[in-house]
Order: structure tokens, then sequence, then C-alpha cells
């Protein structure tokens, strides 16, 4: 059983809340990334690694307004100052937001029992948390830091109510697209995400027996009663950006120009997506179902909370990939 690093209600202040195609909540690669990053700034001689991350939102604000007092919400963006010709600088559209939470971050390495190596790591972890960023925004506070007691996965769980933990649901998708398939071959899988989001209705003709005499004619009107269409499963639902497909093969080091790094292989990619829910901490019996880890399978590169089992979805495409 593993031990894991507790940073309980941490404060983030303009945290990014746009996630590709999704918005009110950073990606799940931002909290992975933060692991990863804090990870490497740890001393050698600890001896230990970061891994897998569960997230815990308490709170969170988008910062969003309705213009007109009604109607459709849009962010609220920042003033930037004038530039120095004295015109106003251009604005790039910028989702932002507040959030607390709380992350349970996996450690490999450290042996049960070393309170010394312990004690260490939970001080060198309060020195770089404040340095680091989280999703873009500004760590302004830490409640507390501390390593889990082996054994102890209730005591910890309750210690993060009130919460809701992000769960992965790729499996409703993948379930609900094979479905669809099922029922028409031309299904699309975007289609059959969107479900997952779209507030829907649909309209039930209702027919009386005037409307049966003249259902021949055009001009008649028609009524109906509009019904509510349930989501394909049950739960706090939500479309989420969970990491990347390649769009390209692996080119060797070097061999494109104009990249960050030209000593490593490059590949161009676009964002992965899939379904998430949220689910409050008091319904969860093991961590383990919370920890979101990096998967790799060529051409995904994704964060799941369960390795890759089945087989990959592919993008909705009529051809094959020309590579």
């Amino acid at each position: 059983m593993s031990q894991y690093l507790l940073l309980k209600k941490v404060s983030v202040q303009n945290a990014n809340a746009i996630a590709g195609l999704t918005y009110g909540f950073p990606a799940i690669t931002n909290f992975l990334g933060f692991a990863h990053a804090l990870s490497r700034k740890l001393p050698e001689t600890l001896a230990v690694n970061l891994g897998g991350v569960a997230v815990i939102s308490h709170k969170n604000t988008v910062h969003a307004r309705q213009p007109k007092g009604w109607g459709d919400y849009v962010f609220a963006l920042s003033r930037n100052p004038l530039t120095h010709q004295g015109k106003t600088a251009p604005i790039n559209e910028e989702g932002r937001m507040h959030m607390q939470v709380s992350l349970l971050i996996e450690v490999n390495g450290l042996i049960a029992g070393d309170t010394e190596t312990t004690e260490q790591l939970i001080e060198q972890v309060k020195q770089k948390v404040p340095t680091l960023r989280l999703a873009g925004g500004q760590i302004t506070h830490v409640e507390n830091i501390e390593l889990t007691p082996l054994n102890e996965e209730q005591k910890t769980l309750r210690k993060l109510m009130p919460g809701f933990a992000l769960i992965d649901r790729s499996d409703y998708l993948a379930e609900y697209f094979q479905q669809q398939k099922s029922i028409n071959d031309n299904a699309c899988l975007f289609d059959a995400w969107c479900d997952f989001a779209q507030l829907k209705f649909k309209a039930e003709k209702i027919t009386s027996e005037y409307e049966q005499e003249t259902d021949a004619l055009e001009s008649v009107k028609q009524k109906a009663n509009w019904q509510y269409v349930a989501k394909p499963q049950s739960g706090y639902l939500v479309p989420i950006n969970t990491g990347y497909c390649a769009i390209s093969p692996i080119y060797e080091a070097g061999e494109v120009s104009n990249v960050r790094d030209a000593t490593v292989p490059t590949v161009f990619a676009e964002s992965a997506y899939s379904v998430g829910e949220w689910k409050s901490i008091h319904n969860i019996q093991n961590i383990e179902v919370t920890l979101w880890r990096y998967e790799q399978q060529y051409p995904w590169y994704v964060a799941k909370t369960t390795p890759f089992e089945d087989e990959i979805i592919e993008p909705d495409s009529s051809e094959a990939m020309p590579y």
C-alpha cells in the first residue's frame, strides 16, 4: 500500500479556467505537471519521487460576469497598462478562476518508518510549493502538508470533507459510443462526448382526434410536450481535457527545426478529451480510484486512473491517418 503526500486546502488565485474546448476547471494534466515539477525539485539525497495525483475540489470561482445583468456569461478580463505609445494594449481573452483544492500525491521510494526522511521530505515540500505555480495560478496559502499514515485511507479521506474528487469515467464514454455505433454506423464520437454535457429536450407530438382527421393538411399547427433527455449515465459528469494525441509520426532529434529542445524527438499533438465525474468524498472507499497517472500508448499520452485495457477509441476520421 502506498503512502501519500497530502497538500490540504491549497488556495490558488488566477488559475487557468480554460482547458482546450472545456472551461470551469483546469485540465488534470496541470496537477500532474505540478507534482512532476515538485518531484524534480526534491534533493536526490531523499531518493523518493512523486507519482499519481488525486484532486479534491473544495470551492472555486470562475471570473465571469453578465454584461447586461442577464443572459450569457463572459470572462471578466483584466485591464492591462497602456503601451509605450500611450494606446490601449490589445486584449487576449483569458479565463481565470480562484480555487481551493487538496492534492493527494503518491510517494514512491519512501521506506515505512523512516522518520528522518519523512521529516526532510515535508520540510522540502513546504519550501518548494510556494515557489511553484498550479495551473498557471499563484499559490497563496496551504493549510497543512503532511504524509498520510499507512492503512488509514478512510481517516485520510475524512480529513478532506467536504469536497469532491475528480474520477475518470472514460469507460462511460467508450460504452456509450459503442451503443450509438450499434444503432447508427455513422455515429460520431464527438457527438457522444457532447451528450454527457449538453442539456437536451425532445418534443413528443400530441395528437387529438381533430388533428388525426386533418393530418394531411400542412397548415395545421402541431402541439407537443417537451421532455428532458437524461444523460447517458447518472452522476455529476463533466467533459474534461485529459492529455494529448499525436497527429504526426515521431521525428528524430534535430529533424524538425525551430523546436524548443532539439536534443529530444519531436511529435505534433492535439488535446485529447474524455469524461470525468465529481464524486463526494464520503462516497469514496479507496484512494486508488481517484489517483490520476500518465498512460502512454501511441498515439495517446493521456491521464487515467486505470491502465489501458480495452482497444483505444480512435478519433473520428473518414480516412486513416496519413502516416
